[in-house]
């Protein structure tokens, strides 16, 4: 059903029904919380609660495009006379918002090469070409690139296509075809797990940090977030091989000796390193190696990534034009400035205390706070429960961060693990098709349904939560008594 706006013919004039129903009930609910909320708890925190929630919305329904919802919030917080201007666009400045742009380029340029399926190939061979096998090949490809192309959803994508052949290959040769699950599922799966030890592996961790950095005396670089988190991604990847292989066991009738003979043949067939793959595997080295020695020279995350994107363009070193890597999603940078700017704001209005009042009963925040293993295996419980919810992981975190900063204040205590186990409880979210963008990008193959994530999402969402939990009560103290 279309409702027509205006005269037909002249642009576009046509809304559909549900997109009606997308923009009407968060635009209720602004009127409804702003009229309501504004006479008891002030207008600044009325306001900042009332584009905040309306904004959420708009993103979770999707009636208007998400960067279009962008405008709408800044516009939203602004218009109300929520914060000052400075607070309202601060996440624009935020070096998080340099650090995303750059590994966008970044990954606009890496995608312009080869290198991302040579090392799947290579890999798989050498971990064998057995399902198991491909399974944890592709885990680990994952792993080593999580630390050169800092995006979950352009890893998935330029992954799909090998993965979702050498699927088809073992089906072709007598397996299961449940080794298409096993294989996309951890595709899904692995490109979170994997980069959840690398700062600027996924936007939930630039946040996190950003917002800890903002409100917390803790400087979060690269190689403190490496060492917090590489204990957890390491514990994960062989509990969502086991998971997987469980949940969804495919058997192997043939030998994997020729699928071996097949899949080198493939990797024969790529072209020798090209100058511009060379180059930009010196680059990519180059950038690492300033990232996990920020502590000699003091540079924050997003200026080694600035560099990297200046070297691949630059003429006569570079191996790409300048014009290809603006080529990339603006909207995603839009969103990222917003989303620090929504958390900025919710905290320094107070909307974020009421909030929390709101979610979290009181009579739990004893338990919450107790630092106990039940404690952090319950805030990660609370997390994922809200991220089934707001499926976007960027805008779960912008909301729930500024929550526990507020709740741990409330309670005396310093908030830093908690901080930390929202981060990374929202980033490993798999119980649902929604709460990643790789799960929606494998959920496209048609070759998954949405009662295989959550065969596979719950026990790892469980393992998941566990290990954070152990992480925060001994291995984080440990560490911040070194520091």
């Amino acid at each position: 059903m279309l409702i027509v706006i205006g005269k037909p013919g002249i642009g576009i004039k046509t809304i559909s029904k549900k997109q009606a129903i997308g923009l009407l009930i968060p635009l209720a609910c602004f009127f409804i919380l702003y009229f309501v909320t504004t006479p008891v708890i002030g207008r600044e925190m009325g306001a900042a609660l009332s584009v905040i929630v309306a904004g959420v919305l708009l993103w979770v329904l999707e009636p208007l495009p998400l960067s279009m919802t962008c405008f709408l919030i800044i516009f939203g917080l602004m218009a109300t006379g929520t914060a000052s201007t400075e607070i309202v666009l601060s996440g624009f400045s935020a070096g998080s918002t340099f650090l995303v742009l750059a590994g966008l380029m970044m990954a606009k340029a890496i995608s312009h090469t080869t290198l991302g399926e040579r090392i799947a190939y290579y890999t798989i061979i050498k971990f064998g070409a057995s399902p198991g096998g491909s399974l944890l090949a592709l885990l680990v490809t994952l792993q080593l690139m999580a630390f050169f192309v800092p995006t979950t959803a352009v890893k998935a994508t330029m992954l799909l296509p090998v993965i979702y052949t050498l699927g088809q290959y073992f089906v072709k040769s007598g397996v299961d075809q449940r080794v298409h699950k096993i294989l996309l599922l951890g595709l899904a799966y692995g490109t979170h797990i994997t980069a959840l030890a690398v700062l600027p592996g996924a936007i939930g961790n630039v946040i996190t940090a950003e917002l800890i950095s903002a409100n917390l005396d803790y400087e979060i670089t690269y190689t403190r977030w490496l060492v917090l988190f590489a204990p957890i991604s390491i514990a994960l990847i062989p509990c969502t091989w086991f998971i997987l292989t469980r949940v969804f066991p495919s058997g192997d009738c043939h030998e994997p000796g020729e699928r071996l003979k097949h899949l080198k043949k493939e990797l024969q067939s790529f072209e020798p390193l090209t100058t511009a793959e060379k180059r930009l595997i010196t680059i990519l080295f180059l950038t690492v190696a300033l990232w996990m020695t920020d502590f000699i020279h003091g540079w924050p995350t997003f200026v080694p990534a600035i560099l990297a994107v200046i070297l691949m363009a630059l003429p006569g070193a570079g191996f790409i034009a300048w014009n290809k890597l603006l080529d990339i999603s603006w909207g995603n940078i839009l969103m990222i400035g917003t989303n620090l700017s929504m958390g900025l704001v919710f905290i320094s209005t107070g909307a974020a205390g009421y909030l929390a009042g709101i979610l979290f009963p009181e009579e739990l925040l004893p338990l919450l706070f107790s630092f106990s293993l039940a404690a952090f295996f319950l805030m990660g419980i609370m997390v994922h429960f809200y991220h089934l919810f707001i499926g976007n992981v960027a805008t779960l975190i912008i909301i729930m961060i500024p929550m526990v900063l507020e709740l741990g204040s409330r309670t005396g205590i310093d908030p830093l693990y908690w901080v930390l186990v929202t981060g990374a409880s929202g980033l490993l979210g798999f119980i649902l098709v929604i709460q990643t963008m790789p799960g929606v990008i494998v959920y496209s193959t048609g070759k998954l349904t949405a009662i295989d994530f959550l065969k596979a999402g719950i026990p790892l969402t469980i393992a998941a939560t566990i290990a954070v939990a152990v992480a925060a009560r001994y291995w984080w103290p440990f560490l911040y008594a070194l520091w």
